[in-house]
């Protein structure tokens, strides 16, 4: 066995089905001394990374950027590079006296022969370590299908003529949004954040996998990211099992500590995900490559585990909505979707907390590379869905107010669309003074409510289920009024809370559907 092995291998975070199975690994001697060199190494590039045009700026200033500091700089690059080969030879030096660490190696040994390579992937789930050393569990590319998923899904884009007044606005925009913009947007993806919760993260999967049975699988995707992924089986342990709740994770969000809580509370199968350049996931979350990831998530659950499209449900938080939105627009035959404290179009969000003075370059950086347009997609999925709003929420409303919570926008665009003669001005009108306070919720269903969904059942049954549906044009304003309050409160639930706190189980339901309501009523 190389010592090499030990010199450039995995960092290990912990070591399942031992007595201290939720405690950390912890580096002694040579191997923690040569770890903590190497981190503080990598802390300061980081540092240097988000902190370069003030750097560059401090160095041009000090004359660093002359022949004659050639070699000053060389000099110190060499430095660092003894130094950080030193400890790589001190880390696996001390490694190779760790009974932990020599017991992965050996697992990851059996990989390179194709008779021992199945036995050392289930060895090598009794670790967790650096997910970039993970073998591929599922590769998009590898999949044959004459499907053609997502075809005439593309958001509209926003036609502007080119013009030099605006050229310096658009290079502005390509910058920021691909510098500190979508940093900004999916904080989640910044590494120093990242290294600061590992500890946190790793002990979140650990408890999953330990207490859930989880299993950590890697997914490439088309554009050849590599998406970090945990699915906990609960198909033969509960009737709720069979369908799979495939979790969207908010810009901050990861599924170690995630909303994958909630449907496992209720003992669903559940897929969770980390979004591009979140923890184990390679690239950045820029939305072609979130796309691509979420579609990548759903064929895994298809194709490799089992799962029937209509089976799948796609639960997603705050800016996880729009990867679930896409989802459900590629695979329509999903259960339903749910989305807990989402936006109807982020640019109104980021608006909001840019300086009104940059307001023009933030369209274009949002327009053009950070399209996050749930009103859009909505409008592209027929099925069933169902929206929590947040009544106490600080990120998408503005002041807490409740009034201004993107929430509402995006209910009443969904509505609107799907019954364009019920929700006319009026009724839109009315439902908005509704959503400036929190909204009744109603154990029983009244007799107003049976009238209701008794003209709906019978719409559906002789003209079917397509939107937008033409029921209620033939409607007064007092029978249009009860059909849009009911269908507000049939598609938007208010939890009394702020935009981070976990959902309660009570609140985690399955979307209303009139296609369920009419097969029971007839049967």
């Amino acid at each position: 066995m190389s010592f090499f092995r030990y010199v450039f291998g995995p960092k290990l975070y912990m070591e399942y089905g031992m007595s201290n199975a939720q405690k950390l690994y912890e580096p002694i001697g040579l191997e923690k001394f040569g770890d903590q060199i190497i981190s503080t190494l990598n802390l300061m590039w980081n540092i240097s990374f988000y902190t370069s045009p003030l750097l560059v700026t401090f160095l041009y200033r000090r004359g660093y950027f002359v022949m004659e500091s050639i070699s000053t700089i060389t000099k110190i690059s060499t430095s660092i590079g003894l130094i950080v080969m030193v400890s790589m030879i001190m880390r696996g030096m001390g490694r190779s006296q760790s009974p932990s660490y020599a017991r992965m190696i050996k697992a990851m040994e059996l990989l390179k022969s194709p008779n021992t390579e199945e036995e050392g992937k289930r060895a090598l789930r009794l670790f967790d370590f650096e997910f970039d050393y993970w073998k591929v569990d599922f590769d998009v590319k590898n999949i044959q299908s004459d499907e053609k998923k997502g075809k005439g899904v593309v958001l509209k884009k926003v036609g502007r003529h080119f013009r030099w007044t605006t050229f310096p606005c658009e290079i502005i925009a390509y910058l920021a949004i691909q510098t500190f913009g979508i940093r900004m947007m999916y904080p989640g993806s910044v590494k120093l954040l990242q290294s600061y919760m590992r500890p946190m993260l790793v002990t979140g999967r650990g408890k999953l996998i330990e207490e859930e049975n989880a299993r950590r699988f890697k997914v490439r995707t088309l554009d050849a990211n590599e998406i970090d992924t945990i699915f906990v089986d609960n198909r033969y342990r509960n009737v709720n099992g069979k369908i799979l709740v495939i979790c969207s994770e908010g810009n901050a969000g990861f599924y170690e500590i995630g909303i994958m809580a909630t449907p496992l509370s209720l003992k669903y199968s559940v897929l969770g995900w980390n979004h591009p350049g979140f923890e184990g996931s390679t690239g950045k979350p820029f939305p072609d490559q979130d796309k691509n990831a979420v579609e990548a998530v759903v064929k895994f659950a298809i194709y490799h585990l089992g799962f029937s499209v209509n089976d799948i449900l796609l639960y997603g938080w705050s800016i996880g909505g729009y990867s679930s939105l896409w989802a459900a627009t590629c695979y329509p035959d999903v259960k339903g979707v749910v989305l807990d404290a989402t936006f109807d179009d982020v640019l109104y969000l980021a608006q909001s907390r840019m300086p009104q003075s940059l307001s023009g370059i933030v369209r274009i950086a949002i327009r053009d590379y950070c399209n996050l347009h749930n009103t859009e997609l909505a409008q592209k999925y027929n099925g069933p869905i169902n929206l929590i709003r947040r009544t106490e929420d600080e990120i998408i409303a503005e002041d807490n107010n409740i009034e201004t919570n993107r929430g509402n926008f995006l209910a009443l665009s969904i509505l609107k669309y799907r019954y364009p003669y019920i929700f006319q001005t009026p009724q839109i009108n009315r439902c908005k003074k509704q959503l400036s306070k929190p909204l009744e919720n109603r154990i029983f269903a009244t007799p107003e409510d049976d009238l209701c969904m008794s003209r709906l059942v019978t719409y559906v049954s002789d003209q079917g289920k397509k939107f937008p549906l033409a029921i209620g044009e033939d409607y007064n304003e007092e029978v249009r009024n009860e059909m849009a309050e009911f269908l507000l409160r049939k598609h938007l639930r208010d939890f009394k809370s702020t935009h981070c706190t976990p959902l309660p189980a009570e609140f985690f339901n399955l979307p209303w559907d009139i296609l369920v309501e009419q097969d029971f009523v007839f049967t």
